[in-house]
């Protein structure tokens, strides 16, 4: 019992935290949709798009497995072979806006070298946030992950309403910058609080090596797999820039922003939460881990389902009264993607299931189908001369899909581990 309270204790801190910064962020949408144009949003969609495709990577993974790390020295290494592949990255990236092969272009956006600069900076904040969130993870220290969060979104409020005046420059160049401040200030106040918790020993290159081999399933499959999943859900701003257009993109981000982004946050408020007790559990208690995770799925169904039932309902009236007329679109492709958001509320929060029990080829494998099956489909729409309505039905129906087969895969799994404890004992 005393486990459970703990368990619940710490998923209601970080829902807490999240849905304070969601809340101040969605405070902030009726206003920001008045002063920046779908436009502007399309092209941050494309930015945050390209953050979350580089961040799948930059790091190899290995902050994955932080808190599997037992000795502090070996945490710290895992830290550092993280912060430098990051600045790697990072440092590539800037190399090919030099050279004119900006990565906006895929999205069919003539992006400046600035924008290039803000994605790099954004990234290796983003990234090092990252890294220092599993750490804290580890150390059970959900406060700091909590204020972390909710400084971010007061920062990036705060910032992207006061550089408007810069929006003249290229569209969408003040929420890119304002997202980007607000990245810097979360990452100076987690660097300060692990300045008094932490202590850094020197590099032992030894150890880096040693470490790179014991985790290279993370660096091998797991960076794959991340990866692929991450392109899942941001290749469809790249289709529907490339294939409908900036407004329709604009639309899009602005409906999964308002509803995909409180999902993101309850699903990564127990999803932190199971990531610790799982890792802990795995090797000694599977049962334990099974019904957890059973637990988990059964209780976001029941509140989940009804919950996005109304939305969907009510979505075009809704975002038309809040953000105005002009948004109403996005209002219908709630709807449109009700279903993917469905299964996101009840399998995000075990999401993760498959990297704690090394399955990491069979994650590649489901990550590579969903893909495939996602955008090939989109594809097909768009060349039959259907409506963006279709492709984004159809995403939905696909995503959603795929997440009730994930979930299958995870309970398969942990039941087969379960099943050959017992056998021992």
């Amino acid at each position: 019992m005393k486990i459970k309270n703990e368990f619940i204790n710490k998923i209601l801190l970080l829902l807490t935290g999240n849905s304070l910064a969601q809340l101040i962020l969605f405070a902030s949408s009726p206003i920001l949709t008045r002063i920046y144009t779908p436009e502007d949003f399309g092209v941050f969609s494309t930015y945050t798009s390209l953050l979350a495709i580089l961040m799948s990577f930059a790091s190899l993974c290995l902050e994955k497995a932080i808190p599997l790390e037992k000795k502090h020295s070996n945490t710290v290494h895992l830290m550092y072979i993280s912060i430098f592949t990051i600045a790697v990255v990072c440092i590539l990236n800037i190399g090919l806006g030099f050279l004119n092969l900006s990565l906006f272009r895929l999205y069919g956006i003539e992006a400046s070298i600035m924008n290039d600069l803000l994605l790099s900076i954004g990234l290796f904040f983003a990234g090092i946030y990252q890294v220092m969130s599993y750490w804290m993870l580890k150390e059970d220290k959900f406060k700091g992950i909590t204020h972390s969060k909710l400084l971010q979104s007061i920062s990036n409020v705060i910032s992207q309403f006061s550089l408007i005046s810069i929006n003249h420059v290229t569209p969408g160049i003040g929420l890119i910058a304002g997202d980007m401040i607000g990245r810097a200030i979360t990452l100076v106040y987690i660097w300060r609080y692990f300045l008094k918790q932490m202590h850094w020993p020197k590099v032992n290159y030894r150890r880096i090596g040693y470490l790179l081999k014991k985790y290279e399933k993370f660096a091998k499959y797991s960076t794959w797999s991340t990866l692929l999943s991450s392109l899942s859900l941001q290749i469809i701003f790249l289709l529907l820039m490339r294939l409908y257009g900036p407004d329709v993109t604009g639309h899009f981000s602005m409906a999964t922003k308002t509803i995909g982004l409180p999902i993101s946050l309850l699903g990564a408020s127990i999803s932190t939460v199971f990531y610790a007790e799982v890792a802990k559990s795995i090797s000694n208690e599977p049962g334990r881990v099974l019904h957890l995770y059973k637990s988990i799925i059964t209780k976001t169904a029941m509140l989940g389902v009804p919950l996005m039932a109304i939305l969907a309902w009510i979505a075009p009236g809704l975002f038309s009264f809040v953000f105005g007329e002009e948004w109403r679109v996005s209002g219908e492709y709630v709807t449109l993607m009700s279903f993917m958001f469905i299964s996101q509320v009840i399998v995000m929060p075990v999401s993760q299931i498959l990297f704690l029990i090394k399955k990491q080829r069979t994650q590649l494998l489901w990550d590579v189908s969903r893909m495939l099956l996602s955008s090939s489909g989109v594809l097909v729409i768009f060349f039959s001369g259907a409506s963006a309505e279709a492709a984004i039905l159809y995403f939905s129906i696909c995503m959603g899909a795929s997440y009730y087969f994930f979930a299958l895969l995870g309970y398969r799994a942990i039941h087969s581990i379960d099943r050959e404890d017992n056998l021992k004992k």
